[in-house]
């Protein structure tokens, strides 16, 4: 199909009541951007830019999306020539309308909101949901028969597959995890640093740091400290020298171990014995 671009000047609001998609090829190096009180799918169609919204800065290329919640103020930074994207825009009530007492279809912008708004998949993932942004596009231009029930389709096909895919890598965050948790459990009196964790189950700082505290509430940090200082606990209270004990509970130094019980029980080893006697 031929490509009738659109010019993105300045914040554009949605005039439908229903949906609504657009491709706009930039003309500005830096736009601003406000989602009004709609959900907006925004694809990179082409091109690279940076986009800063609130604490989060990401850098997009083609087949990013990004999936934004109402009312969000962020800005686009051209990081090439040519910037080209992809804007579907739908009303709250209509997403609702579309989904049933089963299936949410707006759940994809609730995890947006609080896992991060930027959604990356492999290429097979990208290109299968900008075929049907595509596909979508073509039938907003044109006259077709039945072109209002195709599109009600496509959106729901369009949300289902970004949903299906969310909550399948939510599952193998949960798995991955579950692994790490697993390994600590049975080595946290050992030398761990999130380097050694990252390299022994293949992801990023980034990735573990973030999913494991979503996951257990706590930092990966936190969680082996809280091992060792039940341990200590344990081993004080069946009679142990606190001297003969940090390096059993994961300490190289007994001073780092006395610091470490201090702050977490707030009170010495020592004055811990006391209290519990």
């Amino acid at each position: 199909m031929s490509r009738q671009y659109e010019c993105y000047e300045s914040y554009q609001g949605m005039l439908s009541s229903t949906f609504e998609i657009h491709i706009y090829k930039a003309q500005n190096t830096v736009q601003e951007h406000m989602t009004g009180d709609y959900f907006e799918l925004y694809c990179v169609h082409d091109g690279k830019a940076r986009v800063e919204m609130e604490d989060c800065e990401y850098d997009i290329s083609r087949g990013d999306i990004l999936l934004l919640p109402p009312r969000m103020l962020w800005s686009v930074k051209m990081l090439s020539k040519n910037y080209e994207w992809i804007s579907l825009l739908m009303n709250p009530w209509y997403l609702s309308r579309l989904s049933s007492h089963k299936t949410n279809l707006t759940n994809c912008f609730v995890s947006a909101e609080q896992n991060g708004c930027l959604f990356r998949a492999e290429p097979f993932m990208r290109n299968r949901i900008v075929s049907v942004l595509m596909e979508l596009l073509h039938e907003s231009r044109g006259q077709e028969f039945g072109k209002d029930i195709l599109m009600e389709a496509d959106v729901r096909r369009l949300l289902i597959i970004v949903n299906r895919y969310i909550n399948l890598n939510i599952q193998k965050e949960k798995a991955t995890i579950e692994n790490v948790i697993s390994y600590i459990n049975c080595h946290y009196t050992e030398s761990i640093t999130l380097d050694f964790l990252c390299d022994k189950f293949y992801i990023s700082k980034f990735y573990l740091s973030r999913s494991y505290e979503r996951v257990t509430g706590k930092s990966i940090y936190q969680y082996i400290l809280e091992k060792r200082m039940i341990m200590a606990r344990q081993l004080l209270i069946s009679g142990e020298k606190p001297t003969d004990i940090y390096d059993l509970c994961g300490f190289n130094q007994y001073s780092n171990f006395y610091r470490a019980f201090k702050k977490y029980y707030h009170m010495s080893p020592s004055e811990y014995i006391k209290n519990e006697i």
